[in-house]
């Protein structure tokens, strides 16, 4: 009969060999843990990482303000005299609507600027000492859909501390904000606050850049029939913004009188050919509209060289719509220069009374006209 009881030395064996196997499977599982600790730290630090680019981004992207029918961008701010003598911040923005129908900057969104825990009034910043228009008063333009304008908002300051901006949806219930340090801000003038300036993209090339820019003169129909009968050699002055791109691709845009820029009388889609005709080439219509009429390839042949005086331009076409028909052309210069050199009856009707005090008070191309 076997006995149970182990004797010195096979106790001791069997002590070991247990210990051994013991052993090993400790050490695999505590490598398994390992394994997984390393596995669970490796984890959080990659989503931490994620957290954090995530948060990056975000601060990268937080002058864009998303509403449900448009978008607001923060361009930048400055401090300018109100009417009355006092600090005003001076808010840039960009309205885009993103709606289905024109809506209006005032119309889409309620502003409202809190300092010190009090809320800041409206300020009236003139755009000039010789006007009352207001550097707020793109605020009240209808804008189409998909268009872009330049608004800003204007607040009188109580003092240099920080001043947080909320926007809210008029009809909605989405808002953002904005914070702004006066106390780092630049003094600004009317003059700079301006929405358009000379040259908006500038190419390197010299034929481009001589197009791109501000544009300003005047237009006329003739050989009117139908709705614009008896309206032969009626003008009207007209301003516009010709922007050309590296790929000789780009954009006109233009409005008179009843018009604005956010509501333009005319947008075309160009190319400007180097076509050896002259130094500036020719431009040409590609797409677009005029008034409420399509513009096809080349309804529009610009070329400068046409015309015998330097820096203008004259575009010219068609128009017809049933029975309603008129022929067209718009003489052009760019903003800033005189007209001196050509007689009373080929300059704007509202040059000496208008255009001059403008350019030589120093004041950009306003977005509408009168």
């Amino acid at each position: 009969m076997h006995s149970c009881c182990l004797s010195g030395s096979g106790w001791v064996y069997w002590f070991s060999a247990g210990w051994c196997v013991f052993k090993t499977i400790w050490e695999g599982i505590m490598k398994q843990s390992k394994m997984r600790i390393l596995c669970l730290l490796l984890t959080a630090v990659m989503l931490l990482s994620l957290t954090a680019c995530g948060k990056d981004k975000k601060e990268e992207n937080s002058n864009v303000m998303k509403f449900d029918d448009c978008e607001l961008v923060y361009k930048s701010a400055c401090i300018m005299d109100d009417f009355d003598g006092n600090d005003a911040l001076v808010v840039t923005l960009d309205f885009t609507n993103t709606s289905s129908s024109n809506e209006s900057y005032l119309w889409t969104l309620s502003e409202t600027a809190i300092q010190n825990g009090e809320e800041l009034e409206i300020a009236t910043v003139y755009v000039s000492e010789d006007s009352f228009d207001t550097v707020i008063d793109s605020q009240f333009d209808d804008v189409a859909p998909g268009k872009t304008l330049e608004v800003k908002s204007a607040f009188v300051l109580k003092d240099m501390s920080k001043v947080e901006v909320t926007f809210e949806e008029s009809f909605g219930s989405k808002s953002n904000k904005i914070t702004i340090d006066p106390s780092t801000l630049s003094r600004g003038s009317a003059s700079s606050t301006s929405n358009t300036g000379k040259n908006p993209t500038q190419t390197g090339s010299e034929m481009k850049d001589w197009w791109n820019g501000d544009w300003y003169g005047w237009w006329k129909m003739t050989e009117c029939a139908g709705y614009y009968e008896g309206m032969d050699d009626s003008r009207w002055d007209i301003c516009g913004v010709i922007d050309i791109k590296s790929d000789n691709t780009g954009t006109v845009t233009l409005w008179d009188e009843d018009y604005s820029k956010s509501n333009p009388m005319a947008e075309a889609s160009v190319s400007l050919l180097d076509d050896g005709m002259g130094e500036h080439g020719t431009m040409i219509s590609k797409s677009g509209r005029f008034t409420n009429i399509d513009l096809s390839q080349e309804d529009w042949v610009v070329n400068p060289v046409a015309m015998e005086v330097d820096d203008l331009i004259c575009i010219d076409g068609y128009y017809e719509n049933g029975e309603d028909e008129f022929y067209y052309e718009i003489y052009l210069r760019p903003w800033g220069l005189y007209w001196d050199e050509l007689d009373a009856n080929s300059r704007p009707a509202y040059y000496d009374s208008w255009y001059v005090p403008m350019i030589e008070s120093g004041e950009y191309m306003p977005d509408s006209i009168g």
